[in-house]
């Protein structure tokens, strides 16, 4: 039996358009300042094919670090000393295009780097970031105990 459901109406081409939602969110990130997009050839499993890998750049000395891959701003600033915490990339190729004019990427890992570029990262720099990661967290733990220890509770 057919019957009117204005609870829950759904349009028959509400999930069936997604060229449509692509081109939309084209057109929104073209608005982001440092939004990139550049084509690679890229092998994988012996198959060689352009891929296309879309980047987000961070902004000058003083603004958010913003994760590369996804775009999210994290509460931590460029050019201080929790810019240890992330694994950061210049790209210098000319391929980075962005409206802010900065060509820096921030990743939470060389391994994040990686996959999302589809390259390797020479051990001897994935150690050294490890190390220099782990003395800034070392020393933020530091801190955090001496606040904590210090807070007097009434």
């Amino acid at each position: 039996m057919d019957y009117i459901d204005n609870f829950h109406p759904v349009e028959l081409n509400d999930y069936d358009n997604n060229e449509e939602i692509e081109k939309r969110m084209d057109v929104i990130k073209k608005t982001d300042r440092g939004y990139n997009k550049t084509t690679r050839i890229v092998t994988r499993n012996d198959v060689t094919k352009k891929t296309k890998i879309e980047f987000y750049v961070s902004g000058d000395t003083g603004s958010n670090i913003r994760d590369a891959e996804i775009g999210h701003y994290y509460p931590n600033i460029i050019g201080s000393l929790d810019e240890d915490l992330f694994f950061k990339v210049c790209l210098a190729t000319g391929e980075c295009k962005s409206k802010n004019g900065s060509n820096v990427l921030f990743y939470t890992s060389p391994q994040q780097y990686m996959s999302h570029f589809n390259i390797e990262v020479n051990d001897d720099i994935i150690n050294k970031w490890t190390s220099k990661r782990n003395a800034r967290l070392t020393i933020l733990d530091t801190i955090s105990k001496n606040k904590s220890s210090s807070q007097v509770v009434h």
